[in-house]
């Protein structure tokens, strides 16, 4: 072999050794690639099942508000309506008071401490909103007055509360007792 034999040889040597380092670096620039990209994916998965996670937790988490201020609403319903039981029987109390003081009147006697009471009374009904319900004169209204007698009454429009039996109030813009009342209906002619 002669000299330039032995370069070529040697040169072709080198080129296949660069060649093949060559793509030793591809192969391993590939599997870096690979290894990346698999890691890409297997984060974006990891991170798609955090997000499903979070977002079932919310929706759980809201689940459990929900219920809560439910419970709550109820619960303060119930107060409520204790409350609403406890003020009907004091508001039989209090009208009893009146009726007495209303008979003592009548009779001439000294009636200084039942309107004392009855003050006093009055100021618990108005510190809880307890506001007795306007009757007579008025246009019945059928969400606060209960017909308990219908009256021909010249005077008086049809459907006009001529007298109130007894008296209704409301709490909280609801009514708690209904006012019985009389209403004037048409005059009959014969």
């Amino acid at each position: 072999m002669s000299d330039n034999e032995k370069n070529e040889s040697a040169l072709d040597k080198s080129l296949d050794d660069m060649m093949s380092n060559e793509k030793n670096t591809d192969n391993k620039d590939d599997k870096k690639a690979k290894i990346k990209e698999s890691s890409t994916v297997l984060y974006k998965l990891q991170l798609n099942e955090l997000k499903e996670l979070l977002e079932k937790e919310k929706q759980k988490s809201l689940r459990l508000l929900a219920d809560y201020q439910n419970l709550e609403k109820q619960t303060v319903a119930r107060i409520n309506a204790r409350g609403d039981k406890i003020i009907l029987d004091f508001l039989t109390v209090y009208e009893d008071f009146i009726r007495a003081k209303n008979a003592y009147e009548k009779e001439g006697g000294n009636v200084g401490s039942l309107n004392g009471i009855i003050k006093n009374m009055e100021s618990i009904l108005d510190h809880y909103q307890v506001k007795p319900i306007e009757a007579e004169g008025k246009k019945l209204d059928p969400k606060l007055h209960e017909v308990v007698q219908e009256i021909e009454d010249p005077n008086h429009e049809e459907g006009t509360i001529v007298k109130e039996i007894a008296k209704g109030y409301i709490i909280r813009d609801e009514v708690i007792k209904y006012s019985k009342v009389c209403v004037s209906k048409k005059l009959i002619k014969k």
